[in-house]
């Protein structure tokens, strides 16, 4: 008779043991292949009655097999595997040590090159500081003994003069009178050399470019065996660069210099003339600016004084100003235009309306049009298509930025999300207007509705939130950072210029000049 067990519990034989768990002292000497358990001979009329059974030498003769099998390929396949393994990261500890030891030389070769070219441009220019010097003294050494040689003379003919008054005759009161009117004449002021030096308030880029390019490949690697899915590469603001996607920390902010305001700074404020969808900063302190509702590209200042006004025959959807020749694209109509001697020449057409358009550093068009984007040279070669993943209101590419540190892609998905793209177009996550609740209470309007993005000069994202009026600060990897500013008008478009000053618009023409961090600190509030 089978043991009983109470309800719920299932009695367990222990590893090893060779009686029946059910049939005391009965020797397990059979296999129930339906139920995969070993049984012995009382089993078989109770237990398993019915089920399909074999003597368990018979099937421990077959697992043997399978055992022995095991064994083999283990030895001989696996093991073997994982040894290689072994040695190739071996080899690979060796290869990471030298080529960092020779990055690191290389580096530093470049940083003492550096150091002595200006170390002898300093010693040239102090050359010809002290050779200037040197000729601005003899000239006024010069001048100081014409000036003496002068004051002798005029002395003389004083004394002459008191002279004559005491004893001179009429006739040589009168000689007198006509020999000092051709008199000497004040000795001609020397024109002097003249030098200046006016720092460079913002060397930080310029040395990043002396310095070199710096490129990293980072592979990340699945547990288990060697080998990765997800190959990154990182390229700086002129070429490669040391961070993708990664966060930027409040330390590593402080550490480069950026460290965000506690108040956002108004620099200048004034009322567009002009309707504005999109603008533009350019290099030397205006702003390019477009409306989808006008034909006309407008250049203002930064007072909203129009500089120029360039009018095309169709409409303008959106601009572009390329960061490698810092000239202006636009597109619109299924045109792509770029401005060159002071007209918009067309350089390609589109199958679709393009939506928005961005000029990329590699010198690639980027056009967003209704449910897709492209890339294309600048003649107007395709290169690439993808088509976007339908948002809260379908895909509408509204608005692109190209970062100036990864070269990823920010997308504006108009009133829905913000895709962020790497350089071929493959999708790398969207941020879709997450920000913690201490800024959005639970009660609150949660709806995230994004107009315009641009990066900033440390990868970093501003985002135009349209309904609720304000700029998030978003990092490169999409968590957020701080909401910058807060406005009485809907946000509407966004540029950026190289002193990290943002050209902000609301409203359609209201104009405001944010400063949120304090990487340039020659930036002057002029309104608070």
């Amino acid at each position: 008779m089978a043991t009983s067990f109470h309800e719920g519990q299932i009695p367990q034989r222990p590893p090893g043991q060779s009686t029946c768990i059910h049939h005391n002292g009965r020797q397990l000497d059979f296999f129930c292949k339906s139920c995969e358990l070993p049984a012995c001979i009382k089993c078989i009329s109770s237990t398993h009655a019915g089920h399909l059974l074999c003597e368990l030498s018979e099937f421990a003769s077959e697992k043997k097999q399978d055992i022995r099998s095991f064994v083999d390929k283990t030895e001989n396949v696996h093991l073997v595997e994982i040894d290689e393994y072994i040695n190739s990261v071996d080899n690979s500890l060796k290869e990471n040590v030298s080529c960092f030891e020779k990055l690191s030389g290389q580096l530093k070769t470049q940083t003492a090159k550096l150091k002595g070219d200006l170390d002898l441009l300093v010693a040239q220019t102090l050359s010809v500081y002290q050779q200037m010097e040197e000729d601005n003294a003899k000239l006024l050494h010069t001048y100081k003994q014409d000036l003496e040689m002068y004051s002798d003379q005029l002395k003389q003919k004083v004394e002459e003069c008191k002279e004559l008054l005491q004893c001179g005759s009429d006739i040589q009161i009168y000689d007198k009178h006509f020999d000092e009117n051709s008199s000497v004449s004040l000795p001609v002021t020397p024109t002097l050399a003249i030098a200046s030096f006016t720092r460079n308030s913002d060397p930080q880029r310029y040395l990043e470019q002396a310095l070199g390019d710096m490129e990293t490949l980072y592979e990340c690697q699945s547990h288990g065996r060697p080998g990765g899915d997800l190959t990154v590469r990182s390229h700086g603001e002129d070429g490669p660069s040391a961070h993708r996607g990664t966060d930027v920390t409040e330390e590593e902010m402080c550490n480069r210099g950026y460290n965000l305001l506690p108040q956002t700074k108004i620099l200048e404020k004034w009322r567009s003339p002009c309707l504005i969808s999109s603008i533009c900063p350019t290099t030397d302190g205006r702003a390019w600016t477009c409306s989808i509702y006008s034909n006309t590209l407008t250049l203002l200042d930064r007072k909203g004084k129009v500089v120029e006004k360039l009018k095309h025959d169709t409409k303008i959807s959106d601009i572009s100003l390329s960061p490698t020749t810092n000239t202006l694209w636009a597109c619109g109509k299924c045109n792509i235009l770029e401005l060159e001697s002071g007209r918009l020449q067309t350089r390609f057409s589109t199958n679709a309306e393009p939506l928005s358009i961005c000029i990329t550093a590699s010198e690639h068009v980027i056009i967003g049009m209704d449910n897709k984007i492209s890339k294309f040279t600048t003649s107007g070669e395709l290169v690439q298509t993808t088509v976007e993943t339908e948002g809260r209101f379908g895909t509408c590419p509204w608005r692109m930025y190209e970062c100036p540190v990864t070269h990823n892609i920010a997308v504006v998905n108009r009133w829905s999300d913000v895709v962020i793209m790497d350089n071929d177009l493959q999708k790398l996550f969207v941020y879709t207007g997450d920000i913690p609740d201490v800024y959005t209470p639970t009660t609150g309007d949660r709806s995230f509705y994004p107009d315009d993005v641009v990066y900033d000069s440390m990868g970093n994202l501003v985002i135009g939130d349209r309904y609720k009026n304000r700029f998030l600060l978003i990092s490169g990897r999409g968590q957020f950072i701080s909401i910058i500013h807060t406005d009485d008008h809907w946000s509407d478009a966004l540029g950026i210029d190289i002193k990290g000053v943002l050209w902000s618009v609301f409203g359609h023409g209201n104009i405001k000049l944010l400063q949120y961090n304090d990487m340039y600190k020659d930036s002057k509030c002029v309104l608070s």
